[in-house]
């Protein structure tokens, strides 16, 4: 019994040891199965974190590289900027036109209107300035006429002009010339209540005081004139051509003459108080405008400039830039016209605007000075000798005023101005401009002369435009109507008026029609060339014969106004 006690004791302990092995391996293999999984999931996080550390890197390693290209790109353009201000260039990427001009609502971005001083200049200023002046000097006068001719000549504002209201007021010739538009987007809208809203003139938006530019007005627009002097309450007008020029009606006298002299315009009455003459260049006449109907009055200054003539440049830029100077001081909107009111008008108002630019600390390149202008009253600076004027007036207030006091920059400024009078002299205005009536040797029978009317219809500018054309084309000249018969010579108290010589005495053009003087006693036979040296009986005395090579505009100035005896033409100094 004791001995299958003991067996059984050994069976069940074998079993029970058993079960615990058995249990055991279990145990082990849970616990492998664990450390296995542990060590998966750990595997597979430390594979995670790895990849996103790789991820990571390499976007950091992208975004390096993209600083780095940055960076080197920076570097660049820093190399390129600091190149140019070396040479003075304007850095080529910059929206200088933006800087200075905002074309959706065609006003400039001049802050104040600053009187330019010889002393208290500030950084900016004078930053602006030599930038300005070296970059004029780095293109020089054939840069500059190159980039008129491939640039603003065909530029045109295309969307931001409009036509209608001027094609609706040709047929009532308030219009002068056909092709010479009035932008409908920056029009001034006639607002008395009167019949009658339109006048060909311009604002000049953001200008400082506010410039109106505006055509010389005609026989039908007159009383439009002074209507909107008295609705705008104008300070001034600048008057920047003749009443007749080269034998062509330029502008109608609207405006008395003589001090004490009254004109009426409907209701309104104008009266000259006072006529002085500040310089040999310049005519001032202070006037007094009433309106009958309001019973308004309003007082204002009338500048005349009469040394600039048609298609060029003025015979001294001083007397262009101290008329600026007498008009930054008024207190109300100026109006500018010439004939057309594009060519001098457009020019004299891009020197006040580019000057006023650079005062104020911005930089800008002549091209956009102009595109900007052409915004607000299309064709603006007509000519390229009047582009070179242009940039010339502005080097000149830089110099007079000591904001351009370098040496190297004032010895290269006056090259320039060497420059551009060699150019203007040997590019003098169209031939059409000076025709000289020329009488031919076999005249038919008595027909009936041709009779200009009184106010003519508007017609084509007489001047090929130096910019795309907008108007239609010019119309074909009308035949040529026989004069009659000459009588007797004049006698000396008779004598004809005086006519300036043709740019080529050799071959004169013939004379059209429209350049006929009005019937009148004249010579028999041809009628020879006078040239300035050639006294004419009862005449002014003819003054000195142009010098070799001197243009007949330039030659001719002597029959308005004598040359300053103390040299006030120079250019090199101011007031």
């Amino acid at each position: 019994m004791d001995f299958l006690k003991s067996m059984n004791d050994i069976k069940f302990n074998d079993a029970y040891a058993n079960t615990r092995r058995a249990n055991a391996q279990i145990w082990n293999l849970q616990k492998l199965r664990k450390k296995s999984n542990s060590k998966d999931a750990t595997k597979n996080k430390k594979q995670q974190e790895t990849s996103t550390k790789v991820k990571k890197k390499g976007a950091e390693k992208n975004k390096s590289m993209r600083s780095m290209k940055t960076k080197k790109k920076s570097g660049f353009k820093n190399q390129k900027s600091k190149r140019e201000k070396r040479s003075g260039g304007l850095p080529e990427n910059a929206n200088l036109a933006i800087n200075i001009f905002d074309q959706d609502t065609f006003t400039f971005r001049i802050d104040a209107c600053i009187n330019p001083e010889p002393s208290n200049h500030t950084t900016l200023q004078t930053q602006a300035y030599e930038s300005f002046a070296a970059s004029i000097l780095s293109s020089g006068v054939e840069g500059l006429i190159k980039e008129y001719i491939e640039t603003l000549v065909p530029f045109v504002p295309v969307g931001y002009y409009e036509r209608t209201i001027f094609d609706q007021n040709t047929e009532q010739k308030k219009n002068r010339y056909k092709d010479v538009v009035c932008n409908d987007k920056t029009r001034v809208i006639l607002k008395d209540g009167l019949p009658g809203d339109y006048i060909h003139a311009n604002y000049l938006k953001g200008s400082k005081p506010l410039y109106i530019l505006t055509q010389g007005p005609l026989k039908d627009s007159q009383h439009d004139m002074w209507r909107m002097v008295l609705q705008e309450g104008v300070a001034a007008i600048c008057m920047l051509c003749e009443l007749v020029e080269h034998g062509r009606p330029k502008c109608e006298p609207y405006f008395p003459d003589a001090e004490g002299q009254a004109l009426l315009f409907g209701e309104i009455t104008v009266t000259c108080t006072d006529y002085t003459l500040p310089d040999v260049h310049t005519q001032l006449r202070v006037l007094t405008v009433v309106d009958k109907k309001t019973g308004k009055s309003h007082k204002l200054n009338h500048y005349k400039i009469v040394t600039w003539p048609d298609k060029t440049i003025p015979l001294s830029n001083l007397s262009v830039l101290r008329t600026h100077r007498i008009l930054r001081k008024m207190q109300g909107p100026v109006v500018v016209h010439c004939s057309a009111g594009v060519g001098r008008t457009g020019t004299f108002a891009a020197i006040e605007v580019g000057v006023q630019c650079l005062l104020n600390g911005k930089m800008f390149r002549p091209v956009d000075l102009v595109k900007a202008m052409r915004h607000c009253r299309l064709h603006s600076v007509q000519m390229d000798t009047q582009y070179l004027m242009l940039v010339e007036a502005i080097l000149d207030t830089g110099v007079a005023f000591k904001y351009i006091e370098d040496a190297k920059l004032l010895e290269a400024i006056e090259l320039y101005k060497r420059q551009t009078a060699d150019y203007v002299e040997a590019h003098p205005p169209p031939v059409e401009m000076v025709k000289t009536p020329v009488k031919k040797e076999k005249e038919p029978e008595e027909a009936a002369p041709q009779v200009q009317p009184p106010n003519p219809a508007p017609t084509n500018t007489i001047y090929p435009l130096l910019s795309n054309p907008i108007g239609p084309p010019p119309q074909a000249p009308s035949p040529a109507v026989k004069s009659p018969a000459p009588p007797a010579p004049p006698t000396p108290a008779q004598a004809p008026e005086r006519k300036p010589p043709s740019p080529s005495p050799q071959q004169p053009p013939a004379a059209s029609p429209s350049t006929q003087p009005p019937p009148g006693p004249t010579p028999a036979g041809p009628l020879p060339l006078v040239t300035p040296a050639t006294p004419v009986p009862g005449g002014p005395n003819p003054g000195p014969p142009p010098a070799q090579g001197q243009s007949v505009h330039m030659s001719c100035l002597w029959q308005q106004q004598p040359p300053p005896p103390n040299n006030q033409a120079n250019n090199s100094t101011y007031l």
